[in-house]
């Protein structure tokens, strides 16, 4: 009768805003409201335990990772009974892309609940971060079903277009190093990583060189990203790449 409401104490806790905030994103209403709490606790902003152990999310996210991962496999090997392993790699690794993954915990809002010491700037993977460890705590929380249901429900369903990404195929460098192997030539990629300006973030340059020219540059907040759009300008250039090569 009274299936799905939140548990007495609920009612008089002063964690209410927070249920409620938990509820929206997920659903679900917590019986572990502190794990929670954690999964929004930016590594700036740790809590002491004592004078060796600090408290933040990167446990959490490490959890959600695996995870994550382990949900869509599974979900994506049923979705599509006759792909080969090849086909089933590249569609989860898109999936779970940390670019995927921060633009979807932006969709959510996660934005306006990690805590964090440090103003943060310049950064999406803190938001990605975050939403893996938002499953982390749901698995700690409520097991495996109830987090296979939050990330099928409110992940996929409502983020991801399994026939679109499945045609489309944004993985930029895979399509660029196919290419170099098709005309049997040779590419370097020259990355570097580069402290920004306000000395709080660091990221990454990617340069694409064909025979010493450039084909293609591309930066991001990690090394994958920039090769990504290192590649993505180069194969947004491909006419000149043929000029090069022949």
């Amino acid at each position: 009768m009274f299936k799905g409401l939140p548990p007495v104490k609920y009612y008089f806790s002063k964690s209410k805003k927070f249920y409620n905030l938990i509820f929206q994103l997920t659903g679900i209403y917590p019986s572990n409201i502190q794990v929670y709490k954690i999964a929004f606790t930016h590594k700036s902003a740790s809590r002491n335990i004592d004078s060796t152990k600090k408290i933040n999310n990167e446990r959490l996210e490490f959890l959600g990772d695996a995870i994550l991962a382990s949900i869509i496999a599974d979900y994506l090997y049923s979705y599509f009974p006759y792909r080969r392993e090849g086909f089933l790699t590249k569609m989860r690794a898109r999936i779970v892309s940390r670019e995927q993954l921060n633009e979807i915990a932006l969709s959510m809002g996660l934005q306006f609940h990690v805590v964090s010491q440090n103003k943060i700037t310049g950064t999406k993977n803190i938001y990605g971060n975050a939403l893996e460890a938002l499953i982390g705590a749901i698995y700690v929380d409520k097991g495996y079903e109830r987090t296979k249901k939050f990330v099928l429900k409110r992940i996929l369903d409502k983020n991801i277009d399994l026939q679109e990404l499945a045609v489309n195929d944004s993985d930029y460098k895979s399509q660029v190093i196919e290419w170099a192997q098709k005309n049997k030539i040779g590419l370097v990629f020259e990355d570097e990583e580069v402290e920004s300006t306000d000395q709080t973030n660091l990221y990454f340059t990617s340069t694409i060189k064909l025979d010493n020219q450039v084909i293609g540059t591309g930066k991001g907040y990690s090394k994958k990203e920039a090769q990504q759009n290192a590649s993505k300008e180069a194969l947004n250039h491909n006419d000149d790449i043929e000029v090069l090569i022949n």
